[in-house]
């Protein structure tokens, strides 16, 4: 089951098994939350054995099968468990999950997709209930964010919800662990109900990945003297050559995707699907990639491959980025091209 729907089930009788696996901790850290306290159990009625530390099978069907000494259950939860993506010899726990004590429940974690082909996966499934906390998707963020915005009461229209896209869209990789901190902490501060782009801006923190965005942004609005200034800025420290490296790939990459897809008449909002994008973000970046030449992009790939081979190996220095922010920035419009 996906997250909303899981969490839906946890309100009807509980099961005495459950998997939670997914790239997503964040969901597994909430639906772990919840089964726990629709128990009643407190940390010291919950047993958690970290199979990273190589905990034997036998002691993990041991500890599940064991009768509860001082209290009305026994509740394990076995974090990062090796049963899901590899064949091991599991007999024990398959005989002992098939017909849990009344006392009794486990809950299994993984961070890894689970692969359901497993017999432990599919007896689970059976017996228990299963979350697939997939990382969510930057065009499935609204729906994450109504969510949110309902549980805190609050709301958040027009200008601000762009202005939240847009560092959604920043971000390299989407934490929802990050957005959910943020959003509780700008709760606090918004004394109304409406929350502004002007609340979001003083409350929001900046991750240093999202500042690394001012260079992208003057490239594309052709302001050289800017773009130069945060790139030496940014290479005064040589620990950020990699990122700086990987920020210019990611953001030719997405252009030369865009200008692909345009081509064959996808455009504005419609470029969400294809680029896995939030709609604004996907019609912004389309706009943007019509300002490109496809020709000079594929270059610029190619001098990139070649700048982070050369920067690793010590070959160059700042020059190569540097080089190919100029030529970025002194580019001529060739719309559709």
């Amino acid at each position: 089951m996906k997250f909303k729907d899981f969490m839906n089930s946890l309100e009807n009788e509980l099961k005495h098994v459950y998997l939670l696996s997914g790239e997503e901790t964040f969901y597994i850290d909430k639906a772990r939350e919840k089964i726990l306290s629709k128990l009643g159990a407190d940390k010291s009625e919950v047993v958690v054995l970290d199979c990273g530390e190589k905990i034997s099978v036998a002691e993990i069907a041991g500890v599940i099968d064991s009768a509860p000494l001082f209290s009305p259950r026994n509740v394990a939860v076995i974090k990062n468990a090796p049963f899901f993506g590899k064949e091991v010899n599991s007999e024990r726990l398959e005989k002992i999950l098939s017909n849990m004590q009344e006392t009794n429940f486990v809950i299994f974690t993984t961070t890894k997709p689970a692969d359901k082909r497993r017999k432990l996966y599919k007896l689970i499934a059976k017996v228990g209930a299963v979350l697939e906390a997939d990382s969510i998707r930057a065009r499935q963020i609204d729906e994450w964010l109504n969510e949110k915005l309902k549980s805190l009461g609050k709301v958040m229209y027009g200008e601000a919800r762009k202005y939240f896209s847009e560092r959604i869209a920043m971000l390299p990789e989407i934490s929802l662990l990050y957005l959910d901190n943020e959003l509780e902490k700008i709760s606090l501060i918004v004394p109304g109900k409406e929350i502004t782009v002007a609340d979001l801006q003083r409350g929001m923190t900046e991750p240093p990945e999202v500042s690394n965005f001012a260079l992208t942004d003057a490239i594309d609005a052709r302001k050289l003297k800017k773009a130069v200034y945060v790139l030496r800025t940014q290479l005064r420290d040589a620990k950020n050559f990699p990122l700086m490296t990987a920020l210019l790939v990611r953001h030719v990459r997405q252009l030369l995707r865009a200008k692909f897809f345009i081509k064959r008449g996808v455009r504005g909002r419609a470029l969400a699907e294809p680029l896995e994008m939030n709609p604004y973000i996907a019609q912004k970046l389309g706009a943007t990639a019509e300002g490109y030449d496809t020709k000079l992009l594929e270059e610029i790939f190619l001098e990139l491959a070649d700048a982070d081979y050369k920067l690793k190996f010590g070959l160059a220095g700042a020059e190569v980025l540097e080089k190919i922010v100029v030529k970025l920035c002194n580019r001529k419009t060739k719309r559709g091209a």
